[in-house]
């Protein structure tokens, strides 16, 4: 019985692995310990756990040391995915400059900007010190000065695994520093990217695992191609968060939780005009004569909203065929607030197959979400047209959305003038075969007869199992 470390640094993971039973198939021949970070707000939801063996320390000048030499990598890389880049002028505050047509009005707001990003740390800092000619100074000097936990470290020592998983963003210091204690002890180290985008979106990888669980042959190919990993390091293998779409489909539909028919508008967590995109969706409709008079629009907002740069607080009083998604609501009523990431807030995953199943098709920015609609098969619009206000909110800078107009019944829509159209289109839908559906999303998701616990442990089994 070999012994395995599980390690979790947030509480998204504690909800994506360990309330959907991910180690239970590993847990039966193996003996399995999960740590967690001593900052999750989830702690006392898993301290009674068999398997609990403690928590680990992160220091915050640790982590901001990790985050500058990840966005120095990133900007050094950019040309490998637009996404990069984007984030950099995320980071950087270049989405507060003003996107009015006035050359003057622009001009100015981009002289404002100028000190913050001199002054943050993750601005002009970045390209600066990324710059080729001086990169390979600044990284030397950088990554020295980036001990490794000395609680993993410890814990690793003493515990003398076989192997060593953690879930991750492709961007966090306890993923770097495993990485580096598994090498300098010769112990193999699985990160489990967590997020369709993980890979895109984030970085490039500074401190290298042995190997990389994604969720599909889209994932391999980014990690070969961004992150210069050889394929054989690289496995699909799902996630385990969306096996409950396929069990889905063959049990009983149960009590709706809407009394009508309704479209659901999934917001983003990137910054968008979703208010707006509200209005404009029930004027739509209004004017349509193909679409039902009775349809509504369930509206749910991410659950951990980034600033945006117009109103986000939806107000049912402006509206009158779009209501607020019913979980969303109960948290927003228990002080869960909109453009504000509570991390303690973790939604029951439960409820999305079966606001899903109801729905007569579903819209919205995008989101992951999106995705979701597409493996309950429901016909899917994303919006991806300029809303005017913020920057960078076209596809160019999501590539992980490349390829999705595959699956049956997922459109994009890149121009707001096309949007009626596109929504007749959605709400007019073709029959969406499962077997087609699944072969188009096993591109980027990963399925066979087996669940994702299962998968999980024969990948667990091959590496343990492997020549050293």
């Amino acid at each position: 019985m070999s012994k395995i470390l599980f390690a979790l640094s947030g509480d998204g993971y504690i909800r994506n692995y360990l309330r959907t039973d991910a180690l239970a198939a590993l847990s039966k021949n193996h003996r399995v310990t999960v740590i967690v970070s001593s900052s999750v707000s989830l702690l006392e939801e898993i301290r009674t756990r068999k398997d609990f063996g403690g928590v680990f320390h992160i220091q915050a000048e640790h982590e901001q040391r990790h985050r500058l030499i990840f966005n120095l990598f990133m900007w050094r890389n950019r040309s490998k995915s637009p996404t990069f880049f984007y984030r950099w002028a995320r980071n950087s505050g270049w989405d507060r400059v003003q996107r009015s047509k006035t050359p003057l009005r622009r001009l100015v707001s981009i002289l404002r900007w100028v000190p913050g990003a001199v002054i943050s740390p993750l601005g002009l800092r970045i390209p600066i010190l990324a710059n080729r000619l001086v990169f390979w100074l600044s990284r030397r000097i950088l990554i020295r000065r980036i001990p490794t936990n000395p609680d993993l470290s410890l814990i690793v020592e003493r515990g003398k695994y076989d192997l060593i998983a953690f879930p991750s963003s492709a961007a966090d210091s306890t993923s770097a520093d495993l990485a580096r204690i598994g090498k300098k002890l010769g112990i193999p180290t699985l990160c489990l990217i967590d997020n369709w985008d993980n890979l895109t979106s984030k970085t490039t990888f500074w401190a290298r695992p042995s190997h990389l669980g994604v969720w599909g042959e889209q994932a391999v190919e980014q990690a070969c191609r961004i992150h210069d990993f050889n394929r054989a390091q690289v496995h699909p293998i799902g996630t385990p968060r969306f096996d409950q779409y396929f069990e889905s489909r063959s049990s009983p539909p149960g009590k709706p939780i809407y009394p009508f028919p309704y479209v659901l508008f999934v917001g983003s967590a990137m910054p968008f005009d979703e208010i707006g995109a509200l209005h404009r969706l029930e004027e739509l409709v209004e004017e349509s004569h193909i679409i039902s008079s009775d349809l509504r629009i369930v509206y749910r907002p991410h659950p951990w909203q980034q600033k945006r740069s117009v109103s986000a607080k939806f107000d049912g009083g402006d509206f009158y065929r779009t209501v607020l998604d019913t979980q969303i609501a109960i948290a927003y009523s228990g002080g869960v607030k909109a453009e504000f990431t509570n991390t303690s807030f973790q939604p029951d995953l439960a409820y999305y197959p079966r606001v899903f199943r109801g729905a007569t098709a579903v819209i919205g920015p995008l989101t992951t979400m999106l995705f979701e609609g597409a493996l309950a098969l429901k016909p899917v619009l994303g919006l991806a047209y300029d809303d005017d206000v913020h920057p960078n909110t076209s596809r160019r800078y999501f590539t992980h959305f490349d390829g999705v107009e595959a699956i049956p019944e997922f459109r994009i829509c890149s121009d707001v003038e096309s949007l009626g159209t596109a929504l007749s289109s959605t709400l007019s839908p073709g029959t969406i075969s499962p077997e087609k559906s699944d072969a188009a999303t096993q591109y980027f998701l990963y399925k066979d007869h087996t669940s994702y616990p299962e998968r999980l442990a024969k990948l667990a089994d091959s590496i343990l199992t492997a020549p050293k």
